[in-house]
């Protein structure tokens, strides 16, 4: 678990609006996995979500800009599936997607960045619980056999580089404006994949 452990150290290193800036990326990685949820069940609202990271961007970018997060948290609550109401994996991801972008908001309003590191942390649990879910039928005896199974796994892996690479890409930014934004959206359509490997539609 060593290089976790770095990741989110090195994370704690940035600043308060870097940090902001990795968590919100990260979300766009998540994003998806509501959306389809939301689709395929019929429930929540797919497009609000979508619609507070982009608030969410517009802070982090528009240093004046008033917006109201708790409202927004209270919106998304009521938008967050309960998990005993359905019993598909992908109910999951989807309240894992929903609790990560509160936190953001909570992260913000609070000006709290140790919610910034509870968001790549989350995003982590999530890629976590897949890789454990389609390991159900193999045959794992101990529980530090199933950890190294998702530790070593590729998807984790992945998961894992793609925070060390979206901490480098801002450590060297001082200022986030409108093309940082640009240049950390155009990230996450060139890795091409949501945090569970799902393509992402050109949409997104």
């Amino acid at each position: 678990m060593k290089q976790k452990a770095n990741n989110f150290q090195a994370m704690r290193e940035l600043n308060f609006y870097q940090q902001a800036a990795v968590a919100a990326t990260l979300l766009e990685r998540m994003l998806p996995n509501y959306q389809l949820f939301a689709e395929v069940t019929q429930t929540g609202d797919a497009e609000l979500p979508r619609h507070i990271l982009t608030l969410v961007w517009e802070w982090l970018t528009v240093k004046k800009a008033k917006i109201n997060f708790e409202k927004l948290s209270e919106e998304l609550d009521a938008i967050t599936p309960e998990l005993s109401d359905f019993d598909i994996f992908g109910v999951y991801p989807a309240v894992d997607c929903a609790t990560a972008l509160d936190m953001m908001l909570s992260g913000i309003a609070q000006q709290d960045a140790a919610e910034f590191i509870n968001v790549a942390k989350i995003s982590q649990a999530t890629v976590a619980r897949l890789i454990e879910h389609d390991s159900i039928d193999d045959d794992i005896t101990t529980e530090a056999e199933l950890k190294k199974i998702v530790r070593e796994h590729p998807l984790m892996q992945y998961e894992m580089d793609c925070l060390a690479e979206l901490i480098e890409l801002v450590t060297s930014v001082k200022q986030f404006g409108r093309e940082e934004r640009q240049m950390l959206q155009n990230w996450v359509k060139e890795q091409g994949l949501t945090n569970l490997g799902m393509e992402l539609s050109n949409t997104d």
